[in-house]
């Protein structure tokens, strides 16, 4: 549905997010552009892996991270930036992957409530290097719970099926 080549289910959007940070090497002290307005797990994920979560305020108009005021908290310890697509409302991606090409950073988009949803013709999750969904309960698809990371990169997905049953990977 999304059109990636990857998809891995995962029990939560809370483990997609954290293997997410894993898998792109989040370590002490990496810094990772994200939004305050969002669910906790989202800054949790970067936290859990030693990591820094850089809050940038959102746009008051559509509640998402503001991408013009991305590049300024951008610093030599920043990995990556980790846009919430809010009530399921695509963030700029354009502007948002731009400013991370420039950097050479990793976009993890949180999309925990934008199953479905597009951008500008593309759905969400076929466009950044990692998106993480949720299919909990209050979510506009649900499985009971669960969660799941699409990608095309190859080498983060065979990462992070084998991080996800604890290092078995046969």
């Amino acid at each position: 549905v999304v059109g990636v080549k990857y998809a891995i289910a995962l029990n939560s959007c809370s483990a997609a997010l954290h293997l997410s940070m894993i898998a792109i090497d989040i370590k002490k002290d990496d810094e990772v552009i994200t939004t305050p307005f969002t669910f906790v797990a989202t800054a949790l994920a970067i936290i859990h892996c030693g990591g820094k979560p850089i809050f940038v305020d959102i746009d008051p108009k559509t509640f998402n991270i503001d991408p013009h005021k991305i590049e300024r908290a951008i610093t030599k310890k920043t990995k990556a930036v980790m846009p919430v697509h809010y009530g399921g409302q695509p963030v700029d991606l354009d502007k948002i992957l731009k400013i991370a090409r420039k950097y050479k950073l990793y976009v993890v988009e949180d999309a925990a409530h934008a199953i479905g949803a597009k951008y500008k013709g593309s759905n969400i999750g076929a466009v950044g290097d990692l998106t993480c969904f949720s299919f909990h309960p209050v979510k506009n698809i649900t499985t009971g719970d669960g969660g799941a990371i699409v990608t095309n990169n190859k080498k983060l997905a065979e990462k992070i099926m084998v991080l996800r049953v604890n290092g078995i990977d046969k």
